[in-house]
């Protein structure tokens, strides 16, 4: 008597079951298996869309919200609230959301004012800053928050003098002392940094944990993760 051959289908892992279910996946029939069986290829195109434009779109409001909130405050000398927002984009979303973010303000900055010495400083200080910010993203310390703030806005009239003197020292023939010049231009802007500085403790003391948490309802817990998904 001959032995029956019969055709075995391989089930499937949980995980592969789990993903075709979800409806995020396109399938296709595997090569040499019987009709009907089918392999999970890869996400839908629009979801990689959906995705996408869900992250220009977050990108768009953090970089409208840095640029509408300095306006606010411009009246007010020295004053900002720049700083704690990058804090908690760069906490809460990470540095894949605050990055891009922080490069769009600055370029708004720059349409609207026009080029001079700031612009450099504007495009090595916030990216800067929201970069050593996003070291904070899995662990948000207040203490850790508040120390980057306060050394950052010192190193602000740093880099500021430092800019200033550079464009400067480019226009000017021979007989111009830097060091004068940079330590005039300092000496001069230390009241301002000062109260930067003092005011980014305060301010960044008080609101720095309340945002990150108003910042995860509105933004979703996992809008870093999402970015990451969709960059794949």
């Amino acid at each position: 008597m001959e032995d029956k051959k019969f055709d075995t289908v391989p089930e499937r892992t949980e995980a592969e079951a789990e993903f075709a279910e979800s409806g995020c996946c396109d399938t296709v029939k595997a090569e040499g298996e019987p009709a009907g069986e089918t392999l999970c290829v890869g996400k839908k195109k629009g979801e990689r869309i959906r995705l996408t434009a869900q992250y220009v779109v977050k990108v768009a409001i953090m970089a409208a919200m840095l640029t509408s909130f300095k306006f606010a405050l411009s009246f007010v000398p020295n004053v900002e609230v720049v700083t704690v927002l990058i804090a908690v984009y760069a906490s809460a979303a990470g540095v894949v959301y605050a990055l891009p973010a922080v490069l769009v303000f600055c370029a708004v900055e720059v349409a609207l004012y026009g080029a001079a010495s700031w612009v450099l400083l504007y495009f090595l200080y916030w990216p800067l800053l929201a970069l050593l910010f996003s070291l904070l993203s899995r662990r948000r310390n207040l203490v850790a928050a508040v120390a980057i703030a306060v050394v950052m806005s010192l190193f602000f009239g740093v880099l500021s003098a430092c800019c200033d003197t550079l464009f400067v020292a480019v226009g000017v023939s021979d007989g111009f002392n830097i060091g004068q010049y940079w330590l005039a231009y300092y000496v001069r802007g230390l009241y301002f940094d000062i109260v930067h500085t003092v005011s980014n403790f305060f301010v960044v003391g008080v609101l720095y944990l309340p945002l990150c948490s108003a910042a995860d309802r509105i933004f979703g817990k996992n809008v870093a993760k999402s970015a990451r998904i969709n960059s794949k």
